[in-house]
């Protein structure tokens, strides 16, 4: 989808260890298909022709390759976390209860 904010079904596949082929705009490319740990995680696009070429490289790699790009999507994955959002959202209020606890 064009412009989604945040694409929590990306997130699901990659979780899964699926290839995600997504579109190259607004959250998912800014933070959810990103390369983990020096490892492509995915694939962005935008044209049709940037999909179907997405799709045969997906098709056309060694299983070496889907494996380390799953393994990759599994790790980026877990940034979006539930624990994940609980953890950096305590980190992110603890100064301000911090503050107003004294």
């Amino acid at each position: 989808m064009t412009d989604e904010h945040f694409g929590i079904s990306v997130v699901e596949y990659m979780a899964a260890g699926a290839i995600q082929i997504a579109h190259n705009s607004a959250g998912l490319k800014m933070d959810i298909v990103l390369d983990e740990d020096g490892q492509q995680a995915g694939f962005l696009a935008c044209t049709v022709e940037e999909y179907a070429d997405a799709m045969v490289r997906i098709v056309t790699m060694s299983e070496m390759e889907r494996l380390e790009m799953a393994a990759a999507a599994r790790r980026r994955a877990t940034r979006f976390s539930e624990q994940r959002f609980y953890d950096d959202f305590k980190a992110a209020i603890h100064p301000i209860l911090t503050h107003f606890s004294k």
